[in-house]
């Protein structure tokens, strides 16, 4: 298998993307447990294995640029929820609520829903989710002039002169400006060797119906539906069951060491998924690949990885995710908005999923799925009653 450089260099960037957006909730969540450097060593390496034999599994398996990830919003519920709890009672909850998405997946249930969402509705909910991404683009450059305009100059320059190595120069440019201007603290980097820390679970019962379901829910909605629609929409039509059966079962089996639940990535996904990685979308399972490789060795070096993170300013992170997330944006506006017959369902999907809300503690993307699927099927009856 031969890789080339837009292949490595999107991996790269969408693992980088991927944890500099979401590294320090992990660090958050173990210390919500009192737990010690040693217990968040262990959840990064272990979250990084899991993360990344998935994600070169599946993508393997299906030739499709199948990235997995750790539930962002999950980890975010965790924070609040395990406050008080013990570490062998987490444990538990990650087991149970890994178990359900395997179930989810033995069952055959959600490729059977999938078939009623349709594709512009798919895509609104996405450009949803992706919008706040690049807006953040905005107060990067009003908090960080030099580094955000240099970096979108970076990225149009040479998304015209060197598309394959656009990710390449950008990620280049994140790194070396803000330590030519003094402003990566390196005292952020420490290098120690990973730690493996082995808990057996716990089975609390109020705390699997009050935290278990709704990690379950949060990571079946908020990750791994938009991310089974982040695939389809980039034309990989990849069966959702076997996907769930193997991010299910990597969850169960290393949940003792601080996998709390993998899911399908949508956002950084992404990355892997468009042109830029390979003009051949036969081909670009093979960033997905690269991206396992990295997210592997991210595991290893956990304590480097964070380090680097908290090193650069958080400008330069931001402004690297929202220039690796704006071709996918604009691919799903196209997609969402191209067809009268579903316009203003999508929008309403687009409008709900961008505004963040919160209700009964889920997620916008959930309520923009089931807003634009009422409109489409309704506006649907409508029409065909005209």
């Amino acid at each position: 298998m031969r890789f080339s450089i837009s292949h490595i260099m999107a991996g790269a960037t969408a693992v980088f993307v991927g944890y500099s957006s979401a590294v320090v909730l992990i660090l958050e969540a173990v210390k919500s447990l009192n737990g010690s450097a040693a217990l968040q060593s262990s959840w990064l390496l272990a979250l990084g294995l899991a993360m990344g034999l998935s994600s070169i599994i599946l993508s393997w398996r299906y030739k499709a640029p199948i990235l997995t990830a750790w539930s962002t919003p999950g980890v975010a519920l965790l924070i609040i929820a395990l406050a008080g709890v013990s570490v062998a009672e987490a444990v538990g909850i990650f087991i149970f609520s890994s178990g359900l998405i395997l179930l989810s997946g033995l069952s055959g249930i959600s490729d059977r829903l999938l078939k009623y969402i349709p594709v512009e509705i798919a895509a609104a909910i996405l450009a949803g989710i992706l919008l706040k991404f690049v807006l953040a683009l905005v107060p990067a450059f009003d908090n960080q002039p030099l580094i955000t305009a240099t970096l979108v100059i970076v990225y149009f320059v040479m998304r015209k002169l060197t598309p394959k190595l656009v990710f390449f120069w950008v990620l280049l440019a994140a790194v070396g400006l803000p330590v030519l201007t003094k402003q990566f603290d390196t005292s952020q980097l420490i290098v120690s060797a990973p730690d493996w820390v082995w808990v057996w679970p716990e089975f609390n019962f109020s705390l699997l119906v009050g935290v278990g379901i709704p990690l379950y829910v949060v990571t079946m909605v908020s990750q791994n539906l938009p991310g089974i629609m982040m695939l389809r929409s980039n034309g990989y039509a990849v069966p959702l069951s076997p996907l769930l059966r193997v991010t299910g079962l990597f969850g169960v089996i290393m949940a003792p060491l601080g996998v709390f639940a993998i899911n399908l990535a949508a956002i950084t996904a992404a990355i892997c998924q468009t042109s830029d990685a390979d003009t051949d979308r036969s081909q670009r399972y093979k960033a997905a690949i690269a991206a396992g490789v990295f997210y592997i060795i991210a595991g290893l070096a956990g304590s480097l990885i964070v380090g680097l993170f908290l090193a650069l300013p958080t400008e330069a992170t931001s402004a690297l995710a929202g220039l690796a997330l704006l071709p996918v944006l604009a691919v799903n506006f196209r997609q969402a908005f191209s067809h009268e017959e579903t316009l203003l369902a999508s929008v309403m999907a687009f409008i709900v999923t961008a505004s963040g809300v919160n209700f009964l503690g889920i997620n916008s993307s959930f309520w923009g799925l089931l807003i634009g699927l009422v409109g489409y099927y309704f506006l649907s009856n409508v029409s065909r009653e005209k």
